[in-house]
């Protein structure tokens, strides 16, 4: 079979798919900076997460209009439900660490403060509420960017979702372990490149979820079709 060697001009075209690869890893990136600067006042947290949701679907569906104009189109539409969802999120998470703190401590002054039936009792009522939070996180921004619906509705809908689909709420949470571990051995062995994950992961595991709830959120993620090479 004849070697052919390919012309010096087509490394740089921007239509292969490595440049499409870089491509996208770029608008990630962007996607995971403007998620982060929109999240510093806490109460705008909800809406950014939920535009960080909508512009990965767009990228899911190769429909993206641009990143920046996806995400803050869903952000300026989110803004008033998204403070609520703040505020619930903020309130929960709050409320599950002073528990998880107050186990802890109980636990290390051993009887003297608690009964071991009430203890146990204590920790189980952590993991399930740990439970629900993760479950709220994993549905709510993605259903809040994909559809209209009062904030209510939206919470009841995520926990309905989450227990119905309870094989996708898996494959989920482990993904987004499997990452923050990864996560923590770049920035424990590999610093000076960590934070090229650190800005990649958010908005790529947005996509993955996307990819999983595909048919929960009406998305047509298709493979993108690339362009041939001349013969």
């Amino acid at each position: 079979m004849p070697f052919s060697i390919k012309p010096m001009g087509e490394l740089f075209n921007t239509d292969n798919a490595f440049w499409q690869a870089v491509g996208k890893a770029g608008e990630l990136i962007a996607l995971t900076v403007i998620t982060v600067f929109c999240c510093l006042p806490a109460v705008t947290a909800g809406a950014s997460l939920s535009a960080l949701c909508y512009a990965s679907f767009k990228l899911a569906e190769n429909k993206s209009g641009g990143v920046f104009r996806d995400f803050f189109h869903s952000f300026r539409k989110n803004l008033a439900q998204g403070a609520v969802l703040s505020v619930i999120f903020g309130g929960f998470g709050l409320a599950l660490l002073f528990d998880v703190r107050f186990m802890l401590a109980a636990g290390n002054a051993g009887d003297t403060v608690m009964p071991s039936a009430f203890f146990l009792a204590g920790w189980v009522i952590c993991v399930v509420l740990g439970f629900f939070y993760l479950l709220l996180f994993l549905y709510v921004f993605p259903l809040q960017a994909r559809f209209v619906n009062p904030v209510s509705v939206t919470l009841k809908n995520a926990v309905f979702a989450g227990l119905l689909y309870l094989p996708k709420t898996i494959l989920m949470a482990a993904a987004d372990g499997a990452a923050a571990f990864l996560l923590l051995l770049c920035f424990k062995n590999w610093t000076q490149i960590a934070i090229i994950p650190a800005l990649l992961f958010p908005s790529l595991l947005c996509c993955f979820h996307a990819w999983v709830l595909r048919d929960l959120l009406g998305l047509e993620i298709k493979n993108e079709k690339l362009p041939k090479a001349d013969e």
